[in-house]
């Protein structure tokens, strides 16, 4: 009966008119979705805006606390914010390869199944994120199937300021971050440093996270203006690792039977950007915009009485645009066209039991073209392609195997939103979707074998939607979606390699309300009432086989957020977010015959007090001291891995701005 409950409740939440999905923001926002500065009512397709202010009012402390809120994304880890994956529309452990992340556009993800690394992203640093949910392979290629989160870094503006923070928390957490930016004569500077020292929950768990960013702009005139990202960021921490049920007995939800086990990483990159207007004066014809990348990312790990392993992976990114954002005979015409070029060589280095010594490369080019037009009033079409080659090469020093691979794809989408008042539209789009493999789903550096038999993963994806603005008060969106992929990678447990599934199919909806309370009632005391709630189906299948019918591992049925965020006497602020998600499968049980995870309803809450130059706050997360997992691991006759969650913490901190 509370099952049927809370998915009776999360139905009446996402009826016009109820209920609602994050902070109303009612000004036009810039976003960057199809590769080029827009706002958000053009895009034909399902895109969520985290803004700054509500970055600040939300209890995050990092960027998977802050994307677990959002409409139909789901967060997990195997104990620690270091192991965290972003997981939209229903892939479960194959998320990390299946979801792009890029900072300031670029691709953050690696060549293996690690997945993005968010931690190398302190919060404090951020300005907005942009999530799209659904597929970009056209616009942005290799891993982008299941969606797209494209997270933006802060730009000095306006005159110096700064800000110094500091927090303590549960389990003897603590962190102080500062930042300094502005912008005089046509330089704009914002530099940030974060010294963070996370105590875990379970023993081992602890991470110590150090970073330093910074991003300068300059103007040189009208036509050129330059833009510079460095980030530095530095880590250690420990791999708890998972907990049978009969460990958990022994040991406690927080124990551990890895304790010596760990890991660290250094990671360094340099971004430069050029925007470029070469037209004369009274001519524009767009613009061009050239990026130049570099990044080192060395991890090691040691694993007790196992294997050491050090990993260094260098890459070097060179990409082009030419964009044209004009109106033409009275039609908005968007139309962007590039090529994007990343050349990656992993390193691969082991010890202490593990003879490893690899180098593995990958060189992967594309070339895309995407177009809006404006064909009647407020009706968008759009359409686009992509070509993208890939070559990979693998030299294993000690076995002496070379082996290379070359595959390729060709993918293209199309799509219309129609305007239809202020605020709210209705779109429809396809889009053919393309991943490749990652390299050590190519090649398993324990059995020095190369599965040349793997092919690379296609599909596409069906998508329609509407969004309706009741007058700037409510705002209700509902996008049904259907996903079919071809050959998807995965890990199969019956024999321990990387194989394909034939077929896969995601049907789902995503469901989301926002209201303004107080555009409805006048409640002196109160300076902000707003409420939001989110609801996600979404039913992942395996197609044919011999797992025909059952469900993908880890991808919940059923994911519903809520939150209400408060303003009261001028200075005060208040939020309180609500996430519960479904039973699901474990990672591994393709045959779903091991017990699932249980499901669990967690929420956190932030008390804010904010002055002219101060804020001090305080936040609980798990108010409620839910004892669920995020993730659970299934070995067929040996039962169900548990990674247990955080029960009931607390942070505080203060923030002091000049």
């Amino acid at each position: 009966m509370k099952k049927v409950f809370i998915l009776l409740f999360a139905a009446f939440m996402a009826m016009p008119g109820n209920v609602h999905a994050a902070a109303v923001d009612l000004e036009p926002i810039i976003i960057t979705a199809t590769r080029m500065a827009q706002h958000d009512y053009k895009i034909a397709g399902n895109v969520t805006v985290i803004t700054q202010k509500q970055i600040e009012a939300s209890n995050a402390q990092n960027v998977p606390d802050l994307l677990k809120e959002s409409l139909g994304v789901s967060v997990f880890s195997f104990g620690t914010t270091k192991s965290a994956s972003i997981d939209i529309r229903g892939f479960g452990e194959t998320a990390p390869s299946n979801v792009l992340v890029l900072v300031n556009d670029r691709k953050i993800n690696s060549i293996d199944i690690s997945g993005p690394d968010l931690s190398r992203i302190p919060i404090g640093s951020i300005e907005r994120v942009e999530i799209i949910r659904g597929a970009g392979s056209v616009l942005y290629g290799d891993n982008a199937v299941g969606g797209v989160v494209n997270i933006i870094t802060k730009q000095g503006k306006g005159n110096l300021t700064g800000r110094i923070g500091a927090k303590y928390g549960s389990y003897d957490s603590q962190g102080t971050d500062l930042e300094v930016s502005g912008l005089r004569n046509n330089i704009s500077y914002f530099i940030y440093s974060n010294y963070n020292d996370q105590r875990g929950y379970r023993q081992n768990s602890d991470v110590l996270a150090k970073d330093f960013n910074t991003r300068l702009g300059y103007t040189f005139s009208d036509k050129i203006s330059a833009d510079l990202n460095v980030m530095w960021h530095e880590d250690d921490y420990g791999l708890p690792g998972g907990l049978y049920d009969s460990d958990i007995r022994a040991l406690g939800r927080a124990g551990s039977t890895s304790e010596s086990d760990f890991a660290a990483t250094k990671d360094r990159s340099i971004n430069l950007s050029l925007d470029l207007n070469p037209w004369p004066e009274d001519i524009d014809f767009g613009k061009l915009v050239m990026d130049f990348t570099y990044r080192n990312r060395d991890v090691y790990d040691s694993f007790a009485g196992f294997s050491d392993t050090k990993r260094n992976t260098d890459t070097t990114g060179i990409a082009g645009k030419y964009i044209f954002d004009r109106t033409v005979f009275n039609k908005e015409v968007n139309f962007v066209t590039g090529v994007d070029h990343y050349d990656n060589e992993n390193d691969i280095l082991g010890s202490n039991g593990s003879t490893a010594d690899i180098t593995i490369s990958k060189e992967d080019t594309g070339v895309y073209g995407f177009l809006q037009y404006e064909a009647l009033d407020n009706v968008f079409i759009n359409g686009g392609t992509r070509y993208q080659m890939a070559n990979y090469t693998f030299n294993n020093r000690g076995t002496g195997l070379f082996e290379k691979q070359d595959p390729s794809d060709w993918v293209s989408m199309g799509g219309m939103k129609y305007e239809y008042a202020k605020g709210s539209n209705m779109h429809f789009n396809v889009q053919q979707t393309f991943r490749y493999l990652a390299t050590d789903e190519w090649y398993n550096s324990f059995t020095d074998v190369l599965n040349t038999s793997l092919e690379q993963q296609t599909g596409i994806q069906y998508e329609i939607g509407i969004k309706h603005n009741f007058d700037d008060k409510v705002t209700t969106q509902i996008t049904p979606y259907l996903i079919d992929i071809k050959n998807e990678i995965y890990f199969n447990p019956n024999n321990f390699t990387n194989s394909n599934y034939e077929k896969t199919r995601r049907i789902g909806v995503e469901v989301g309300n926002t209201v303004d309370i107080l555009k409805f009632f006048d409640i002196g005391c109160l300076d902000k009432l707003e409420f939001f709630s989110n609801y996600t189906y979404q039913n992942p299948q395996l197609n044919g086989g011999s797992s025909d019918g059952k469900y993908i591992p880890l991808a919940a049925r059923h994911q519903v957020n809520s939150g209400l965020m408060v303003g009261f006497g001028d200075h005060f602020n208040t939020s309180f977010l609500a996430k519960y998600m479904w039973s699901r499968f474990a990672i591994s049980d393709f045959d779903n015959i091991g017990p699932k995870l249980k499901p669990y309803y967690v929420v956190d809450s932030k008390l804010a007090y904010t002055a002219d130059n101060f804020e001090v706050y305080a936040g609980v997360n798990n108010m409620f001291n839910a004892l669920y997992d995020e993730s659970v691991i299934f070995i067929s006759g040996f039962g169900n891995i548990h990674y247990p969650s955080p029960e009931r913490n607390f942070t505080a901190g203060v923030n002091l701005k000049f």
